[in-house]
Formats: structure tokens, sequence, C-alpha cells
């Protein structure tokens, strides 16, 4: 039995080794593109016959190719660091007394069929796992809903939080008087599509069992927060389109966020989504924190915590949600974003030490259309790029890429798109211009009409929708 277990430990570490190989092998790749292509498009092998005052005007606008390159190198190191394709299987779940977990759903009411199956899948994951005395379904809603496989929390019409908070963040606060859980509870917050699997719930019990154990021994510790990664399109498609340019989000979470995470810190805040936290610290913290936390409840709330000593921790296991059906509703999402989180970037309660990162960042998405508009601009009037800013912007371009790469890998396979994997992958990398500019059109919309409100995008489909699961 000895030799049967050592031979494969020996496969086992062959195999990590081969695919860590390849993984490594293509980041040095996507490098030596990147820097090829910037070579290749500089003024070593494009040459101009413009004034020189129009060459001099044209480079002093191209130095906007640099603002991306801290945000491509953070993400690129993340995924250097930190393997995205290496993850350790979950134990099995060792049910603790005192350790349950609240799964709640928040909806406004208004796709009462997609709530519904989204808990009843809920509870045939988890009835399947563990014993109903350690789990609970919640759906908190501002109009009534039946569904008699989860406690629903609804939310009175007249219900106003002490400091005016809006939207999802006013039907979070109500939930933590009106739900029973306790403060050894842990919440796991999902929206209305958010599906997960018996994977999610062992990795997620593990952290909730090691959190339960580490605080009997560290009584005046905090609990920690944890978060992990949401694909799009492994279940249902609506939008091809929408699905692709959302895998930029699948390679962000591996990417800025999961580095941040790995740290501890949510300087960049957090999802909405897929936040496992525990029920005591989540009401000592609570989500009313005025109309200005409203449109993104979820980074006030991280950099709030964060600001108090909370720390965070990656979770390497997946939930699933669904991308938004249109490009406007896509643009709006992101207009919703950006908005929200310059609110937050701005909020004078937060220290600035908390929010300098994420003001940061915010800068350099305000800015990020203007390096799109740019590179349209070289490609219609071509003029001479020096071979340094012209690297700089080809690494900056190909780690961009990377990003989309790696989130389409991660949510598809071959096994389960068959012969449209390669074809799809192509229209991943082809369509990177469009989804940019989609990305772009958020932040411009953004910008110039600032969110007012909570949009929410539509997610119940009542067409047939494509499964690739």
């Amino acid at each position: 039995m000895e030799i049967v277990s050592l031979n494969r430990k020996r496969q086992i570490s062959k195999r990590i080794t081969y695919h860590l190989t390849i993984y490594y092998g293509m980041l040095i790749l996507a490098t030596i593109i990147g820097v090829a292509y910037g070579v290749f498009f500089s003024e070593l092998f494009f040459e101009s016959d413009k004034p020189q005052w129009i060459e001099t005007t044209a480079n002093v606008l191209k130095l906007i190719w640099i603002i991306p390159l801290p945000y491509a190198i953070v993400n690129f190191y993340s995924f250097a660091k930190y393997p995205v394709f290496l993850r350790k299987q979950p134990p099995a779940i060792q049910p603790v007394a005192g350790v349950r977990l609240f799964f709640r759903i928040v909806t406004r009411g208004k796709n009462p069929n997609l709530v519904a199956a989204s808990v009843k899948d809920a509870v045939q994951v988890l009835s399947e796992l563990m014993d109903s005395r350690y789990w609970r379904v919640e759906v908190v809603t501002d109009s009534p809903l039946d569904i008699p496989e989860a406690d629903v929390i609804v939310v009175p019409k007249e219900y106003t939080t002490p400091n005016r908070t809006l939207y999802k963040g006013r039907a979070l606060q109500y939930a933590l008087s009106a739900s029973s859980a306790t403060d050894s509870d842990w919440i796991i917050h999902l929206d209305e599509e958010t599906r997960f699997d018996a994977d999610t719930v062992r990795t997620i019990y593990a952290f909730a069992r090691q959190e339960h154990l580490r605080l009997k021994q560290e009584k005046n510790a905090l609990p920690k927060v944890g978060q992990g990664v949401i694909l799009y399109g492994k279940r249902h498609i609506t939008s091809w389109i929408t699905t692709l340019a959302d895998s930029i989000r699948v390679g962000d979470d591996y990417g800025r966020f999961r580095l941040q995470f790995e740290h501890g810190k949510a300087y960049f805040g957090m999802h909405g989504s897929f936040i496992v936290i525990n029920n005591g610290l989540e009401k000592r913290f609570g989500f009313d924190h005025g109309p200005e936390s409203s449109i993104t409840e979820d980074a006030y709330l991280a950099l709030i915590m964060q600001q108090a000593g909370v720390e965070f921790q990656f979770l390497n296991t997946f939930m699933y949600e669904q991308s938004p059906f249109n490009i406007m509703d896509y643009i709006r999402q992101r207009r919703r974003w950006f908005g929200g989180l310059w609110l937050v970037a701005m909020a004078r309660e937060i220290a600035w030490k908390e929010r300098a990162i994420l003001w940061t960042f915010m800068v350099m998405w305000s800015v990020s259309w203007l390096c799109l508009l740019m590179v349209y601009l070289n490609v219609i009037f071509p003029t001479q790029t020096p071979v340094w800013l012209a690297i700089m912007g080809g690494v900056s371009f190909l780690y961009y890429v990377t990003l989309y790469v790696i989130g389409f890998l991660r949510t598809f396979d071959y096994k389960s798109l068959g012969w449209r994997f390669f074809p799809l992958l192509l229209l991943q990398i082809i369509l990177i211009p469009l989804f940019s500019a989609m990305e772009s059109g958020g932040v411009v919309y953004g910008l110039f009409a600032p969110p007012r409100d909570f949009y929410v995008v539509q997610k119940e489909d009542t067409t047939i929708a494509t499964s690739v699961s």
C-alpha cells in the first residue's frame, strides 16, 4: 500500500510540474509577445513623414498608455505568485456545534421564478452534504415571495435606517435584526441567480470551522472575512458577447482581488456576492453607512472593517452567476460600479490610508477610455512611437489580454464545450477591442451621468438558456 501511495504521489507531483511548466511558459510568452509587439510597432519599423510638432504632440498624448501598466503588473504578479490552476481539494465537512451557514439571497422580489430556482438548487446541494441543523437558506426581499424551502424576510416598505441607507444596504441592515442567525453563525451573501456546488460548501465550511476554532484560542481576535471567485457562463448563457466580456472579471478575481485577500486586505473593496462573514461581525459594523455607501455597499463595508483591523482571506473555490443579458445592461452595470466606487474612494469617514489604493485605481479607471481612444487615433493617423513607450504599451496590452484568456480558461474547458472551445477562445481574443469599448462605455457614462440609484440588471430569462455545464 505504501508503494502504491508513493507512486501516486509521484504521478501527481509530475502532473503538477507539467501543468505549472505550461502555465509559467504561457506567462513568459505573454511578456515576450508584449515586448515584440511594442518593438514592431515602434519607430524602428514605422517611419512617419508628418511634421515634427505633430509627432511630438502625439507622443505626449500617447503617454496615457503608461497609466494602465501598474494595474496590469499587479494582476500579472498575482498570476505568477499564486498559480491560477493550482487548487487543493477541500476537506470533508466536519460539523462543529455552533457553526451554522446561512446562505442569504437578496432580491427586490421582481424575479420570483429565478429566486425559487436558486433556493431549490441551494437546498439540494446542502441537503446532500450536511444535516439541516448546520445550514439555512434565507431570502431577503422587498416583495413577499412564496418559497417554503427558505426563511423569507420581507423588508417593510416603511422601513428606514437611522442613516438613511438605501437599496441593497437597507435590506441587508433590516436582515441583521430579522434573521434567526446567532452571533456565532456565518452568513454567505448571494445574488438572485448565484449557484454553488459541493466543493464550494466544503471550502466555506472549512473556513468557518477554522475561524471558529481560532477564535476560541484568541479571545479578542476578530473573525476574518472570506471571498472566492465568481464564474460567469458555467451554468446558463443568454448572451455570449457579455459572457466572454465578463471573463475579465474572473481574471480580476485571480489578479488584484486574490493578491489583496492573500495579504489579509481589501484595499480594492470586495464583491457584494460570495461574501462569507461571521454574523456577529456583520452586526457590529452593519450596512447603515448612509446614502453614499448605498451604490456599492460591499466595498464601503470592506474598507470600514479593514479600518477597524478586520482581515480578509481568499477562498479558492467558485460560485456561478450570469452575465448581463445585453450590452446596454453591461454598460449600466459598469456605470453603477464606477460611480459607487468613486463615492467610497472619496468617503471621509474612511481613513485616507485605507482608501488611497482604491482612489488611485479609480483615477486610472477614469482615464482608461482615453487609452483606447489613443489606440484608435494611432491606427487612423499613425505617428512614430518611441521604442520604450511602445514596449510599455505592448506589455500592458498583452497582460490585459492575459486577464481575458485566464478568465476564459478558468470558466470553460474542452470537455464542456467540445468543438466550440477553440473557436470561442479565438473569439475571446479577437473581440477584446469590443469588450474594451464596452468597459469604456460604462466609465464615460458614469463620468458624464453619475448613477443616482442602484441599477439592477435583468436576471430572469423567459427564453430557453444554453447550458454548458
